[in-house]
């Protein structure tokens, strides 16, 4: 989920709009400021379905009908949904945040934030929090750059286990190869195992990580170990690794968002095959995510 440093180091812009935090939900997702509904919480969305909570949602699973799909940011900053039953895109909004850089990575927690890492002409700048259902600033994390050796990284989500809701936010450092966690209350790097190459990774609600290694010799997709950093079930890919891309699941199949130049195409892996899902989107995807609330199968 990054362009590549090239294309980085001469497309920065400072973004002019500042965050309204003060009357939004806060950074760690549990929406402390002032009811500005009638459904009797601290949001404001009310309650459209009967299960009694205040999701949308129709199986009390704390997961909204937006949280379930995959988000994408562009090299413009613009935040889209994508639909991966029909591969359509819908803009969601422009991302608003202040500051330096270009977006090169995102995640999206269950509560519906996208976590969007920044990176400037030649390092890390960031994270920003943003509302994936309009693409508002929610606020800086105040994530230091370079922990570790984590400097610019991809990012997803994974379910602790499957019989669990409870989610750990994983990172991939294309600086020193290595798998870490992030803690998305304290913003620290714990670093956990080496890895094979460069990911992109996401998770899913089975307690699975898995990896996109678009930039290795051999470019694969496998599933990563948590503890260990080892990949197993592995795919080869044939594209090439000059590239920007990103990826994340849905369904039990997994979507590889890849540009070579400045067009990203939509590749769909499923059972160990791909096939070209979206060709030629006009958009320039420089990261993707997918919360655990996503389905893991589609009947």
């Amino acid at each position: 989920m990054r362009a590549l440093y090239a294309a980085l180091a001469t497309s920065l812009a400072l973004l002019p709009a500042a965050c309204e935090d003060a009357v939004r939900n806060d950074i760690d997702g549990t929406g402390s400021g002032a009811d500005t509904d009638a459904d009797g919480d601290a949001d404001s969305d009310t309650d459209t379905d009967a299960d009694g909570d205040a999701d949308t949602d129709s199986d009390g699973d704390g997961c909204s009908e937006e949280s379930q799909k995959i988000y994408v940011v562009d090299t413009n900053e613009s935040l889209y949904g994508f639909d991966p039953p029909s591969g359509e895109f819908e803009l969601v909004g422009v991302i608003d945040c202040p500051g330096e850089g270009q977006p090169f990575s995102m995640s999206v927690s269950r509560e519906g934030i996208a976590y969007v890492l920044y990176r400037g002409a030649f390092s890390c700048v960031g994270i920003n929090a943003v509302d994936i259902t309009d693409a508002s600033c929610i606020g800086d994390v105040g994530f230091a750059c370079g922990q570790s050796g984590f400097d610019t990284f991809g990012m997803g989500f994974a379910t602790d286990s499957a019989d669990t809701t409870a989610e750990t936010l994983y990172i991939g450092s294309v600086d020193t190869l290595q798998l870490g966690r992030l803690d998305t209350t304290t913003w620290t790097v714990t670093p956990i195992a080496d890895l094979y190459d460069t990911p992109e990774m996401t998770g899913n609600a089975l307690g699975e990580l898995w990896g996109f290694f678009a930039w290795a010799a051999q470019p694969v997709v496998g599933r990563i170990d948590k503890t260990t950093g080892e990949l197993s079930e592995v795919t080869n890919i044939d594209l090439p690794t000059d590239a920007a891309f990103a990826f994340a699941h849905w369904g039990g199949d997994y979507y590889l968002f890849h540009a070579p130049f400045d067009d990203t195409t939509v590749y769909k892996l499923s059972d160990g095959i791909l096939d070209t899902y979206v060709p030629d989107t006009g958009l320039y995807i420089v990261g993707a995510g997918v919360s655990t609330c996503a389905p893991v199968s589609v009947e």
